[in-house]
């Protein structure tokens, strides 16, 4: 673990006295199951510096990522696939959106303003200037008011202002960062869905790091916390920062290997110690509205995100995005029901364009299971199914659910059999028995429906099930015919489970084989057809089988003698 020496100065009115420290240079999860991305798409966004924002809109299942290299915005499906572009936004930036999603804000910090876009139409409604050399780059909504990060070389440093819209006009007020020398645009974050009034406000990308908190639930800011990190200057400044949902942790990530931030509302020190088990360089992390907590690195070693349930030191899911894959700074958005994590990453096959990545379930643990069957089983008999869970955290209960269906001859798309719960032992072993209705190959496909913290799983397997035998006879009512005249051929087809349809072909010699008729056998189990011979003939009676029934086949010959 590397050790921070860090300066605080804490306001008279913070309440919280605990701070958490999370770092380790250790991961026990090197044999942990690291999930792959339910689904994923190319963006047109060039992986080329700067990169932008990405913010989540739940009610029309989108996702904003800004490109300040095209002054414009790509809008993305919930599977990663591009839907459009919003563009004429001078360097897009940070992006906010209003509480019904029906707006989303975009810094422009080329234009010295904001602006509003209609996230139906996505065209622009409205721009916001945020006056001369101000240059606002990142957002967030709290306290009634939209908050901006700005500061460019004009102004010698960095500030925070407030844009109000919630009068006749809009009102912009700058110098709000509460006396916080920024050496820059400070990056600014709130809770999930921007409640509890609480700004968190970093200096991003740059060394010593500065943390301050804002109390803005009265519509002004209100320094409630500040925090400075001596740090060496070999190390990283800041990348990302969040703030959990009831208001209570701050989370930054430093691009310092094997090493996160946690602090307590106020900043301050304290004896609670959380250490979180990552391998690589974090440079995003977020909060789900549910408290969920991924952190996403650069340089994992197979992990690329980890997410961690409220208050654990175990992550419950890990991510692999794949070979080269890396996580984008603040590359990490959630949807705003906690149901889905989006990964922005570079595409390590071309590095060219970055890559949505979407995670449904993220914040649910992942666990393997696996199926075992008997090889063979006969028909109408018993046979047990054995089920194998792997080690997950949280555990699983004692008892659980398991859908099973069964496909089979009798039911190829699969036959629902019903939810059995079954009770694990210590190893997470189950037992499921089940009476094989068909023959042939018989597949269960058993699945855990999950539950609050567990994602669900599903499992297959396989059995051959040996159908019954009958009987199948196909004879001549002559072995000689005369060339020219008709020969009478009877096939006669034994117990059968419900198929009672026979086929019968004739092959003369060096000929092809033609079907001479297909037809249900009658009572006595006959099917009688009559042929002219014109050459020696060979006759196929051919039985399909059914879902209990083998397939079966009889031949015979008739010759064809002298007119």
């Amino acid at each position: 673990m590397r050790v921070r020496h860090a300066t605080s100065r804490t306001a008279a009115t913070a309440t919280s006295t605990v701070a958490v420290l999370l770092g380790c240079a250790c991961l026990t999860g090197a044999g942990a199951q690291a999930a792959a991305a339910d689904s994923q798409a190319t963006l047109p966004i060039s992986a080329d510096w700067p990169r932008g924002e990405m913010v989540v809109d739940g009610v029309h299942r989108r996702v904003f990522i800004s490109d300040p290299k095209t002054d414009s915005v790509v809008v993305a499906d919930y599977t990663g696939k591009t839907a459009g572009r919003i563009t004429g936004e001078a360097g897009s930036a940070g992006m906010v959106l209003s509480e019904d999603s029906s707006t989303l804000y975009v810094a422009l910090p080329d234009a010295d303003a904001i602006s509003a876009v209609d996230t139906v139409t996505l065209k622009e409604t409205a721009r916001y200037a945020t006056g001369a050399d101000t240059a606002p780059l990142d957002l967030a909504l709290a306290g009634g008011k939209l908050w901006f990060g700005y500061g460019a070389y004009a102004r010698g440093g960095g500030n925070i202002g407030s844009l109000d819209l919630s009068g006749t006009g809009p009102a912009v007020t700058l110098d709000q960062s509460g006396g916080v020398p920024w050496e820059s645009a400070p990056q600014l974050t709130t809770a999930p869905g921007g409640g509890g009034g609480v700004l968190v406000a970093g200096n991003k990308d740059r060394s010593p790091e500065e943390i301050a908190v804002y109390d803005v639930s009265s519509g002004t800011a209100q320094q409630r916390a500040y925090r400075k990190e001596i740090m060496p200057e070999t190390l990283a400044g800041q990348e990302d920062l969040a703030v959990s949902p009831d208001g209570r942790e701050i989370v930054t990530a430093d691009g310092v290997e094997d090493f996160v931030m946690n602090f307590a509302a106020d900043l301050s020190g304290g004896k609670s110690v959380r250490t979180l088990p990552i391998q690589g360089e974090p440079n995003a992390v977020e909060y789900a509205a549910n408290g969920a907590l991924a952190v996403g690195v650069r340089y994992g070693k197979g992990v690329d995100t980890y997410v961690y349930r409220p208050g654990d030191s175990w992550a419950t899911r890990f991510v692999s995005t794949g070979l080269y894959n890396s996580v984008q700074p603040h590359g990490l958005a959630w949807a705003p029901d906690s149901s889905r994590l989006f990964i922005l990453t570079s595409d390590g096959a071309s590095g060219k364009n970055l890559v949505l990545r979407t995670i449904d379930d993220a914040a649910k643990a992942v666990t393997k299971l696996s199926v075992s069957a008997p090889a063979k089983a006969p028909l109408d008999r018993k046979l047990t199914l054995t089920g194998t869970f792997g080690f997950v955290r949280p555990d699983l209960p004692g008892s659980v659910p398991i859908e099973v269906t069964r496909a089979d001859l009798a039911s190829p798309k699969g036959k629902p059999l019903g939810t059995r719960t079954v009770w694990l032992s210590r190893d997470r072993v189950f037992t499921i028995e089940d009476t094989p209705q068909a023959g042939g190959k018989v597949t269960y496909t058993l699945r855990y429906p999950g539950d609050a913290t567990h994602a669900p799983v599903t499992a297959t397997a396989a059995v051959v099930v040996p159908r019954n035998r009958t009987t199948l006879t196909l004879a001549g009512n002559a072995k000689t015919v005369k060339t020219g005249k008709n020969a009478t051929v009877t096939a006669k087809l034994g117990k059968t489970w419900k198929e009672r349809k026979v086929s019968v072909y004739a092959q003369p010699a060096g000929g092809a084989k033609k079907l001479v008729r297909t037809a249900v056998v009658n009572r006595d189990g006959k099917l009688v057809i009559t042929y002219k011979v014109t050459k020696n003939t060979t006759f196929t009676a051919v039985f399909g089988g059914d879902a209990r029934t083998e397939p079966m086949q009889a031949t015979t010959s008739v010759k064809a003698g002298k007119r």
